[in-house]
């Protein structure tokens, strides 16, 4: 190889070598694009769960006043969660249908 042809080469090889290099750190790198989507993605699955615990806590704030505040809350709970009734009632269990 000549001169000329490897200082040909150096000018033209080595800039879309490194371009090359910065278009695939862009992309893959630790703060690239796919990096990105990846995180992007954790939060959106995140914000899902927070709403769906918040959702929960609500639920849970009204059954637990509920519970403090009416004797009828009391009742109803047991019966729900214990299968418990007052003294000369029925419970009555329905399975689902599906199979």
């Amino acid at each position: 190889m000549s001169p000329l042809s490897l200082r040909r080469f150096a000018f033209t090889a080595l800039p879309l070598l490194l371009m090359g290099g910065v278009v695939v750190m862009a992309i893959f790198g630790d703060h690239g694009l796919v990096r990105r989507h990846d995180l992007r993605q954790e939060r959106v699955e995140i914000e899902r769960r927070v709403r769906e615990l918040k959702r929960r806590n609500t639920e849970l704030r009204r059954e637990l006043r509920l519970l403090e505040t009416e004797p009828l809350g009391t009742r109803r709970v047991a019966a729900k969660e214990l299968l418990m009734a007052p003294p000369e009632s029925t419970i009555y269990r329905f399975e689902s249908a599906t199979r």
